[in-house]
């Protein structure tokens, strides 16, 4: 209590910025965790529905994109039952959607949603969820690059090399990837490209704006329902111009008559609502590139899920002494990045 009372407000305002960042780092586990759940449903629903399709490589990237948009409906009605129950109902979205800088959101959610998420599912078939997982990891050196001049974040050296590591060791767990990829791996692998394109993108728009709205309330209009708008368009379009507009009703009729699929895009939609509002409250208080250093463990957490899924007999599963290893660098990388929490002062402007 004498400390409490003894501390000056430059202290007091230091030690709440340390609090919410370091919630913030905290808040950012969940994401590797649930974007790998919900890319296994979707690989799961995509093969599903692709295999009654022509064997069109378009209808797979159309199919992929249709059902994250569709998830990304689920996940807006998730979050606002989760707004709602907080009291932040449609008044709160009206009032938001009435401010001018809201509008961000929608360009974060075109970059994350069709973008970035959906580039990356679509990819996933292709060249394999690892090799996928390995290139979305370039997300970290981008956004820091960008956040450094842009949302003028203070990274340590510390911080960057923290950052460094846990990419090599990403990629380093994620090396077999490169061999397993069919006959279309380099469209996959240009279609991953996508994803840290997209997701550096969103990190920079969302924060922005985040800084000034509700991250959840903005994230539930537009990262869930707006882009799931945005996904379920330019998927109509992309149908009617390469003439698959008859597939593209098919699987939005397959998936909406048939029970089970229905439940895995909904399930789907359930940890796409964790996975979006974790992400927009952790840009908002720990900023984008420590968040996406987290987030690039994703291969690293495939281990322990890839081993439950393969008990459960779901999917098969196994780890080689590399990936092992490469998972070991990406630990030390975090620990790197979030290990001294005095830092996290400079990261974010937390008022």
């Amino acid at each position: 209590m004498n400390q409490v009372a003894h501390l000056t407000p430059d202290d007091a305002y230091r030690q709440k910025k340390i609090r919410l960042a370091a919630s913030g780092m905290k808040i950012a586990l969940l994401l590797p965790v649930s974007a790998i759940l919900q890319n296994i449903f979707n690989s799961s629903v995509t093969t599903t529905v692709y295999s009654s399709l022509q064997d069109k490589v378009i209808l797979s990237i159309i199919c992929s994109i249709t059902l994250i948009a569709m998830c990304d409906i689920f996940a807006g009605i998730f979050t606002f039952i989760y707004n709602a129950a907080k009291g932040k109902g449609i008044q709160e979205y009206k009032r938001t959607v009435n401010l001018k800088i809201s509008w961000m959101m929608l360009l974060a959610a075109g970059f994350a949603g069709p973008l970035a998420t959906g580039c990356w599912m679509a990819a996933t078939p292709f060249c394999g969820l690892t090799t996928v997982a390995v290139v979305t990891s370039l997300g970290p050196i981008l956004t820091a690059f960008i956040s450094r001049f842009i949302l003028k974040e203070h990274l340590s050296g510390r911080a960057y090399i923290g950052i460094l590591i846990t990419v090599v060791g990403v990629i380093v767990s994620g090396w077999v990837g490169f061999s397993e990829g069919g006959s279309n791996f380099m469209l996959g692998f240009i279609l991953a490209l996508m994803a840290p394109i997209g997701f550096t993108l969103e990190g920079q728009a969302s924060t922005y704006a985040g800084d000034m709205i509700d991250p959840n309330v903005g994230c539930g209009f537009y990262r869930c329902f707006g882009s799931g708008i945005l996904g379920l368009t330019a998927m109509l379009i992309v149908s009617a111009v390469t003439g698959n507009v008859e597939s593209y009703g098919e699987i939005l009729k397959m998936v909406l008559t048939t029970p089970i699929l229905l439940l895995f895009v909904v399930i789907m939609g359930l940890f796409g609502a964790i996975n979006y509002n974790a992400a927009y409250l952790a840009f908002n208080r720990t900023g984008p590139s420590r968040t996406l250093a987290v987030d690039s463990s994703r291969p690293i957490w495939s281990i322990p899920l890839g081993f439950l899924f393969a008990a459960l007999g779901i999917a098969p599963y196994s780890v080689s002494t590399m990936v092992i290893g490469g998972a070991v660098l990406a630990v030390v990388g975090l620990l790197l990045v979030i290990s001294k929490p005095s830092d996290l002062v400079n990261l974010r402007n937390v008022n």
